[in-house]
């Protein structure tokens, strides 16, 4: 009885031991997973076997109480069932690759229940057997058997089969961590045990001690948090240069596709600049194939900083009220400027059914359909492309349905699964196109919006990309029956502002020199400053009807000046001119006093918005 019950104090001491280690490390590693769950759970019902495995042994030894030892024995089996069956387990989930989540979460919802099932039907099984308490026949021996244990050793043996299987099938994948420790400690175990019973015959029972050996093992090996924090910094710094190698191609492939207009606006500066024999159409020319490239190049820078601060969790919804019609005239002036209407139609219709306006970021909307269309566009040589705006009430919330279809489409439903990481390594190779990267950029966004973009790409028909995004209804009158002319929009006639003056602020010659010309079409006169110092003292010498303020710059930067101005009493507009166009950015310089803001570089037709909505009167 001493030396049983002494094997078993030992062992649960042990176990106690590498609970409290495995805790504290664990915590440490903030491990998650199939082999930690079940194997905290192993350490757990280790110290429970042990605890009655004691109890037990003494209990038996004394008998004083046959029915209460019935019942601890009872327990006994129940838990002896239970360790065996999560040690099949643990050794089964060892070997899944918990990186695959479709697959571990459909193993672990299942695993729980089989467990439960399983050991229900072998414990009733047990529950019908006898068992025999050998302390009765031999004083010495401390032991309880018979036919109720005759599934506990069946389980033994399957656990010893199953894992000696899965150690030979998985032994390429971990073979340090599974092999060597189960070859050396299953060889030292049973070599003792076979020792103690052919020479000495102590009848000690081995059960409990070999579920604890087995354990210690795994312990120092395969669960070792030691050697998972230092599997995880080697797998961290594989990722780290798998992704530093992404942003190599991504950067190789971009320059080529920024080299592309940069070679035209430079080219063609040259060649303007060289030309002996200038005309007024050659001039005009090369100015508008210039303007082209330099269009191209901002849609694909935007494009990269749109990916940035949405890798970065930098870019929010900005929700305001907007009404469709007129986001979809916007939509459509862009579209039909960016076509051929020789070789394509393109067309929007819009449901009567639909309310008139939401409140939503219809800026990012914009950006979705405008993406969505050029990509469908560039991937279109013939036929039509158009967009169907539609949507309906799914309860309370309003789902806005947009459908871009053209005809004679060459992408295949691979290329548009494809993501942003997969993107840059097949254009490293084949030239980077920016439509294909303002696709990724719309479906980032429309993920973001919590909406979802579906492709269907039918044989002879063409294709269709249809996007579903939450909206919320702002004014439920229909918006009845609209037409939006495919024809090019042409810009608004610029404002005559005779006798209004304005004042251009920025630190940068170029800018100045270019935003003047542009002021000067609606006969405003100008006066420039290179930073805030300068335009306080300006605008306490002069009178000026708007103020055009750079932000960044040296000294007095823009919104120091426009903190003082305000202060001054002067409420005049004044606007922020900036290179941020980050999500939120109006709504952070309109608190720091500006009246509104153009991001740079800006357009003649978005110059001509501003002077229209502050100075139209």
């Amino acid at each position: 009885m001493v030396i049983g019950s002494a094997f078993g104090i030992v062992s649960l001491a042990y176990c106690i031991l590498m609970i409290i280690v495995y805790l504290y490390k664990r915590k440490a590693y903030k491990s998650s997973g199939l082999t930690n769950l079940f194997y905290g759970l192993l350490l757990i019902w280790t110290v429970i076997v042990g605890i009655i495995e004691i109890v037990c042994i003494w209990a038996i030894d004394a008998m004083h109480n046959p029915q209460l030892v019935e019942i601890l024995c009872r327990i006994h089996i129940l838990v002896d069932i239970e360790i065996f069956t999560l040690a099949i387990v643990y050794c089964y989930v060892a070997t899944v690759d918990n990186s695959n989540l479709t697959k571990y979460t459909k193993i672990r919802r299942y695993l729980g229940v089989f467990v439960i099932v399983f050991d229900t039907i072998i414990y009733l099984i047990t529950l019908f057997s006898s068992i025999e308490y050998n302390a009765i026949i031999i004083p010495h021996w401390v032991l309880f058997r018979g036919p109720a244990l005759y599934p506990v050793y069946a389980l033994g043996i399957i656990v010893c089969i199953f894992s000696s299987y899965l150690i030979w099938r998985y032994r390429k994948t971990n073979p340090k961590e599974l092999t060597i420790p189960a070859a050396y400690f299953g060889i030292t175990f049973i070599t003792f045990a076979l020792i103690e019973v052919v020479f000495f015959d102590n009848g000690i029972n081995y059960i409990y001690t070999l579920i604890a050996y087995f354990m210690i093992g795994t312990f120092f090996t395969i669960e070792s948090q030691d050697t998972k924090l230092l599997k995880d910094a080697e797998e961290s710094r594989e990722s780290a240069e798998v992704a530093n190698q992404a942003k190599s191609n991504f950067l190789a492939s971009i320059s080529h596709a920024i080299r592309t207009p940069m070679n035209t606006v430079l080219g063609f500066s040259q060649s303007l600049l060289e030309e002996r024999e200038l005309t007024e159409d050659k001039v005009k020319k090369d100015a508008q194939d210039i303007k082209e490239a330099s269009t191209n190049l901002l849609e694909l820078i935007n494009n990269i900083l749109d990916i940035s601060r949405i890798e970065s969790g930098k870019e929010e919804i900005e929700e305001k009220e907007y009404k469709i019609e007129d986001l979809l005239r916007e939509i459509n002036s862009l579209i039909i400027s960016k076509i051929s209407r020789d070789q394509l139609d393109f067309k929007i219709n819009v449901d009567s059914n639909i309310p008139v306006s939401y409140k939503g970021d219809s800026d990012k909307i914009y950006k979705i359909i405008v993406n969505v269309l050029l990509n469908a566009i560039q991937n279109t040589n013939y036929g039509n492309v158009s967009l169907d705006v539609g949507g309906a009430y799914v309860g309370s919330v309003f789902k806005l349905s947009l459908i871009v279809s053209n005809s004679g489409h060459l992408m295949s439903e691979e290329d548009f699964n494809k993501d942003f990481d997969e993107f840059s390594e097949q254009n490293n190779a084949q030239g980077t196109n920016k439509e294909k990267l303002g696709l990724i950029v719309a479906k980032r966004l429309i993920a973001l919006m919590g909406g979802t973009i579906d492709f269907k790409n039918e044989t002879g028909k063409g294709t269709r990309y249809i996007i579903s995004l939450d909206q919320e209804v702002a004014d439920d009158m229909k918006i009845g029956a609209i037409f939006i002319e495919s024809v090019g929009v042409s810009e608004d006639t610029p404002l005559d502002l005779t006798g209004l003056k304005a004042l251009l602020v920025d630190d940068n010659n170029v800018n100045i020199k270019i935003a003047t010309r542009l002021l000067k079409q609606f006969n405003l006169d100008v006066d420039t400053a290179s930073n805030g110092q300068e335009c306080i003292d300006l605008v306490k010498s002069g009178s000026y009807d708007i103020i055009f303020l750079d932000h960044l710059m040296p000294g007095m930067d823009g919104v120091e000046a426009v903190h003082l101005l305000r202060e001054n009493g002067n409420e005049m507009p004044i606007i922020a001119l900036t290179a941020n166009s980050y999500s939120g950015s109006r709504e952070k310089y309109i608190e720091e006093g500006f009246t509104d803001y153009l991001p740079k570089p800006f357009q003649y037709k978005d110059l001509n918005k501003v002077l229209r909505k502050y100075m139209g009167q």
